[in-house]
């Protein structure tokens, strides 16, 4: 009766180490879907490295500066002075110089409309009656009105401003990659990037909540797990304990090597600075994220095209599963089979594969910082 308790209790603890192992494979995983449509959203690419938002902040930038921007008096004083020297000078061109008399000599007589006795009294006259001229009085009236008109029409400069600004920040610009992340708004039922970030934000923290609480209901079940497996050894025999305990070995072999074991993050929480005297932020804008699992770096390796990412791929995944595993089922079989007990070379593994327990560690940590960095770069 108490070898069938022992028994039942074992297989009904396996279960639960099982079921719960599996729940918490599943929210590992949601977890870290989340996360990568997190890290999309908020990419560098679609905010620091958006030249359509750069040219939108300028453009409200330059927007705002036009609205407060006025002409002031030292302004138009100056811009007076430039009228009036101009005004002189086309004074000293024109009527001094005479070249206003040689332009209406030179009309008078390609004109074909005028007799040859009147072009050669304009010849002799025009030039005299030009150079007696006197307009300089007339100068600061002249560019007081044009400064008048100026003035009037200020509202109509800046606009035309504004306009030409417009075109020229906004003439040739690239596809706007924010439109991107329609589909994940979409998949979240939001909106826009702060929606989704509120509801992804929330979930995650329900998940981290969830996997501490399904870490210590596995870390419970394993423990029991380790008693009925010293139980079912003292009402059987130690070889029923071992077998146990390789089976629940297989079972957190199986979850190690699926689950996410590293995270590469790299994000700049924080990013800013003044164009005008206004400040332009930029936060938490993630430049990369990846979250693999053994097998998921392995295949990553493979698909790397070259030989010796694809040979540390194979070097990882017989460290991290292929010893492991056949180190479990020939210690297994060790116990029940007379012929695998005599074998030396099953000794050897079984006995001198433990050494290179950790080297799947080591390298997997090395080359998931190497594709990390490469992805960093190449992002």
């Amino acid at each position: 009766m108490i070898r069938t308790l022992v028994v039942l209790t074992t297989v009904t603890l396996f279960g639960v180490l099982i079921w719960q192992s599996w729940h918490l494979h599943d929210i590992v995983h949601e977890r870290k879907a989340l996360m990568e449509d997190y890290a999309e959203i908020n990419k560098a690419n679609y905010e620091l490295f958006n030249i359509e938002l750069w040219k939108e902040q300028t453009l409200d930038i330059i927007n705002e500066r036009i609205n407060t921007f006025e002409i002031s008096p030292a302004t138009y004083q100056m811009l007076d002075g430039l009228l009036k020297g101009y005004l002189n000078d086309l004074h000293t061109r024109y009527i001094t110089q005479g070249e206003l008399a040689d332009v209406i000599i030179s009309e008078v007589k390609t004109s074909g409309k005028v007799n040859a006795f009147l072009v050669k009294v304009v010849e002799q006259q025009v030039p005299t009656l030009v150079k007696d001229l006197d307009l300089r009085p007339q100068i600061p009236g002249l560019s007081a009105n044009m400064i008048a008109e100026i003035k009037a029409n200020e509202p109509l400069i800046m606009e035309y401003v504004r306009s030409e600004l417009l075109r020229l920040v906004m003439d040739n610009s690239t596809r706007n990659l924010r439109d991107r992340r329609q589909g994940i708004f979409e998949k979240y039922n939001t909106t826009t990037a702060e929606e989704a970030d509120i509801y992804l934000l929330d979930k995650i923290n329900a998940l981290d909540m969830s996997i501490r609480s399904g870490m210590i209901t596995l870390i419970g079940a394993g423990l029991l797990v380790l008693l009925s497996c010293v139980l079912l050894g003292q009402a059987f025999s130690g070889v029923w304990m071992i077998s146990s305990l390789t089976v629940l070995s297989v079972i957190l072999l199986v979850l190690g090597v699926s689950m996410p074991m590293i995270d590469i993050d790299a994000r700049l929480s924080s990013f800013g600075f003044t164009l005008m005297d206004q400040d332009i932020n930029f936060d938490e804008q993630i430049i990369y994220y990846q979250s693999k699992s053994i097998v998921e770096v392995t295949q990553t390796l493979w698909r790397g095209g070259t030989w010796d990412l694809k040979l540390v791929g194979v070097l990882v995944i017989m460290f991290s599963v292929i010893f492991p595993t056949i180190k479990l089922i020939l210690s297994g079989l060790y116990l029940f089979t007379e012929r695998i007990r005599k074998s030396q070379l099953v000794k050897k593994i079984i006995f001198h594969l433990g050494k290179w327990s950790m080297a799947d560690v080591f390298v997997v940590a090395i080359f998931m910082a190497y594709i990390g960095f490469y992805g960093i770069l190449s992002s």
